[in-house]
């Protein structure tokens, strides 16, 4: 058997967010928990808050690399037959950048855990329009459904903010 590419293997490690796609249990909040230490790390080093047109940008960046990487996972069969494969967890990477909008130093833990413990609600429970969303065609569907519960994530810690006069 050939060894992959270079590029193949880094496409391999993106879309299943360093791997832990892979993993068994419940991949969905590996991944979203991988992104959420990452974001967590970057602000306690001194990062950029998580707002403006640069963090959109990324967002958006992010989004289109997951909705084109699913899209030829998708075509190539490379996690099976499935639509919307398990093993794909840049997605979830998406609507946790998208939860954790607003958030930057000084960092509130509550906050940033509640977006967490939201998203993943969201995400799991898929309310409407997040569940049809996944009847969009290609990797528009495995990425609409995140970005959706990302955005009901990001409202929830909004009104809590609003509420606890942060």
């Amino acid at each position: 058997m050939s060894r992959p590419s270079p590029l193949a293997r880094a496409f391999y490690l993106g879309v299943t967010s360093l791997g832990v796609g892979l993993l068994p249990g419940p991949r969905g909040t590996y991944g979203s928990a991988l992104t959420f230490a990452a974001v967590l790390l970057w602000l306690w080093l001194g990062g950029a808050a998580l707002e403006g047109w640069t963090y959109l940008i990324v967002v958006i960046v992010l989004a289109a690399v997951a909705v084109a990487s699913s899209q030829a996972a998708g075509r190539l069969k490379v996690f099976g037959d499935s639509s919307d494969p398990g093993q794909i967890v840049i997605d979830e990477a998406v609507g946790m950048l998208i939860a954790l909008w607003g958030q930057g130093a000084p960092l509130s833990w509550w906050q940033a855990g509640l977006a967490f413990a939201a998203f993943r609600f969201f995400d799991i429970v898929k309310p409407w329009p997040v569940n049809a969303s996944q009847a969009l065609p290609g990797g528009w569907g495995v990425v609409a459904d995140d970005v959706l519960a990302g955005l009901y994530a990001l409202g929830l810690v909004w009104i809590a903010r609003i509420l606890a006069g942060a």
